[in-house]
């Protein structure tokens, strides 16, 4: 009965190790980098030096996951490839691709960082805009604001050298009215060019540790391993079988 068992288990892992033998390599490559600071000011602030906040690097994990970036992988490369996403213990980001040829492995890896940089620089740049919409909207509303009490304070003016007690008090309120107008004015008119240039500016992009490599070998185990693990495991439910019918 046990030679059975051997018999069987052997042609099991033999089957199991042809298959694995024919089946398609799949090669793995992974490149790592830090996450930068999201904006060029905090940048320029700390002398160049800084990585991104935690929540900066889960919200650019979001962007490496998103569908965006998996069919710009496919646009590129003319077909959808697996690869991982996570961080290391060090806040580090790792991209992990799996690939049936090895270049591919490694060109797709590393191009994945790039991409996320791009997607995540277009999306500031959509926020800035959005900005810049509404201070604009603002800006044509105080501009017209303040030019309409100029107006009204020149015309005051005018009127209050015949009647100056008469006309004091609505002439000092439209002066602080036309005064804080103004400041409102020259504060957005500053935000506006702040955001102009952060506009015109590139975001920081990520550090790369390591950048990755072709792989010299096919990842998982080697196929005569798998043979083995077959004929151990047949011969293990044969053997539970039979205890189990006795």
């Amino acid at each position: 009965m046990k030679k059975n068992y051997i018999l069987f288990s052997v042609i099991a892992g033999v089957i199991i190790a042809l298959l694995m033998l024919f089946k398609p390599p799949t090669y793995a490559a992974e490149s790592t980098f830090f996450v930068p600071l999201t904006f060029m000011e905090k940048q320029i602030n700390q002398n160049g030096i800084g990585f991104g906040s935690p929540i900066e690097i889960d919200a650019h994990i979001e962007v490496l996951n998103s569908n965006i970036l998996k069919q710009e992988v496919k646009n590129y490369f003319g077909k959808e490839l697996d690869f991982d996403i996570s961080r290391t213990r060090n806040g580090a980001v790792k991209v992990e691709v799996m690939a049936p040829e090895a270049q591919l492995a490694a060109s797709a890896a590393n191009m994945i960082i790039l991409w996320g940089d791009s997607i995540k620089q277009e999306m500031l740049r959509q926020n800035v805009e959005q900005s810049l919409e509404f201070i604009r909207s603002n800006l044509l509303r105080l501009s017209n604001e303040t030019k309409s009490l100029r107006q009204t304070l020149d015309s005051l003016r005018i009127e209050a050298q015949k009647d100056s007690l008469g006309l004091a008090a609505t002439l000092f309120q439209k002066e602080n009215q036309f005064g804080t107008a103004v400041k409102e004015l020259t504060t957005l008119q500053r935000k506006n060019k702040t955001l102009e240039g952060y506009k015109k500016a590139p975001s920081p992009k990520s550090y790369i540790i390591s950048n990755a490599q072709v792989p010299l070998s096919s990842s998982g185990l080697p196929f005569w391993l798998y043979g083995l693990l077959g004929s151990f495991l047949a011969y293990l439910a044969l053997w539970g079988f039979s205890n189990i019918k006795v």
